[in-house]
Order: structure tokens, then sequence, then C-alpha cells
């Protein structure tokens, strides 16, 4: 096995073992809209949804592909859910205690295919409250990595500017 396909593959089991509660290490705890971090992430995702609600936003969709060269939007159809309505069967928790948490620029994380977005709720919370747009930034942009966006190449300061690009700011 890979190096990538070892990442994917442990991404998995740990999201897996997120979302049916029994992750090891780090607890993560799904944002329900309860206390300051969830009403955040409730609120960046909201911000997100209106602003792919723009066809000029939703143009990211277009101009990024997952692994096999399909274009984002590709996945979207697929599943027969618009931008918004996807961003609403996405799962966030909240992992602060996670490693990749430690870095403070950080907000939030996930794997391409994935549905979970691991929310670093410190970092999230103070960017929330000096750039509010840059909160709905990181929600598109991990978006696209659960449409099967991977990252270097693209690296993760392209894909924001993209999204900034298409969706304003």
């Amino acid at each position: 096995m890979g190096r990538r396909e070892w990442v994917v593959a442990v991404g998995t089991v740990v999201m897996a073992q997120a979302a049916s509660g029994t992750a090891g290490g780090p607890a993560y705890e799904r944002l329900q809209g309860q206390g300051e971090l969830g009403i955040l992430v409730r609120a960046a995702v909201a911000g997100a949804q209106r602003r792919l609600g723009a066809e000029e936003c939703r143009r990211v969709l277009d101009e990024f592909r997952d692994a096999a060269g399909r274009p984002l939007r590709a996945n979207l159809d697929a599943l027969g859910l618009t931008p918004a309505q996807y961003l609403d069967v996405l799962v966030f928790y909240d992992a602060q205690a996670a490693g990749h948490c430690k870095a403070r620029k950080v907000l939030a994380t996930t794997w391409p295919g994935s549905r979970v977005v691991f929310v670093c709720g410190d970092q999230f919370v103070r960017g929330w409250r000096v750039d509010r747009w840059h909160a709905e930034v990181v929600v598109i942009h991990e978006a696209l990595h659960t449409l099967g966006l991977g990252e270097n190449p693209p690296s993760s300061r392209d894909i924001t500017a993209r999204v900034l690009q298409r969706c304003g700011g």
C-alpha cells in the first residue's frame, strides 16, 4: 500500500470511528449547534451556502478535479444535490485536541471523499471573530475536499485563493 492509500485508509478509519463515537485518542464531539462553536460553524455553513448560491462561486466546482480527473461538480451532480444541500449532509466534529489542530492557522480539516469535517474549535472561534468571511471560505474549502479534491497540488493556499476569487470577500 502506497503512502497516499495508507493516509486515506487511516483517515477513513479515524472518521468512521469518530462518526460512531468510538474514536481513540482525542475526543471528537459532534457539533449540533450547542455552544459557541456549534453556533459559529452553523453560521459559517449558512454563509457558505449563500455564497454558493451564486453561479460565479459555484464555478470552483468546475475548476477543481478529483484524483480520477473528474470535475468536483460531476461528483456533486452524481449525488443529486445542490451545493447548499450538500453542505447540509456534511458532519462537523470538534477536534481541538487532535494533532492537526496544533498548527495555529488550521481551522478545519478533512480527507478527500469524506463527509466528516474536523473543526479546530479554538482557532475556528478566533478566526470567526477576526473575519467571519474567512470562516465561510474554510467551509467551502473543506467541502471541496469532501467532494474528492486532494491537496499538494493544489496547495491549500491556492485552493483558498480560488475560493476567494470566485466567491467574493
